[in-house]
């Protein structure tokens, strides 16, 4: 819960907050109500100079959610193993279901499960509006559902709101 609570939910208060404050989507480099920053340092401070100019966190008075780690797109996750996991976090777009994602990576399938489990009331990868997608994927069709090992890590997306 606290991973969930103080990073992932944190992430996506930040999108609603940051779309409340502008009408714009956080990550929306190409201002086309897209989604598709790869850069965490866009979503945190934007690019004014860039053509169109697109705006972060700060540039617009938001501060951007607490991590365990040294980037603030990262958050430093121990499994039930011990294993330490790097879960990142960037906007995209999903062309399939025509939706702005949170995307997740490099997220267990225990901490995917249990987020599930939160988000949709099931810890069904296929479903919902949580899914889990192959390690790595950016084609963001939900083909795969948890793994059976606990500390094995893929990809996660959450459906934005708009």
């Amino acid at each position: 819960k606290k991973v969930y609570n103080k990073f992932i939910n944190a992430w996506r208060t930040s999108y609603l907050s940051f779309y409340d404050r502008t009408g714009k989507i956080l990550g929306d480099e190409n201002l086309d109500g897209q989604a598709n920053s790869t850069s965490c340092d866009h979503l945190i401070n934007g690019d004014t100079t860039a053509t169109p100019p697109y705006y972060g966190l700060k540039s617009v008075g938001l501060t951007p959610p607490t991590t365990n780690a040294g980037n603030d797109c990262t958050y430093r996750y121990s499994d039930s193993e011990g294993g330490q996991h790097d879960v990142t976090i960037t906007f995209d777009y999903n062309t399939n279901d025509k939706t702005n994602i949170l995307v997740i990576n490099n997220i267990p399938n225990e901490l995917g499960m249990a987020i599930d489990s939160i988000v949709d009331g099931e810890a069904d990868g296929k479903n919902g509006d949580f899914l889990a997608y192959a390690a790595g994927s950016t084609t963001y069709t939900p083909t795969v559902d948890w793994g059976t090992t606990p500390t094995d890590e893929v990809t996660a997306a959450w459906k934005m709101e708009f």
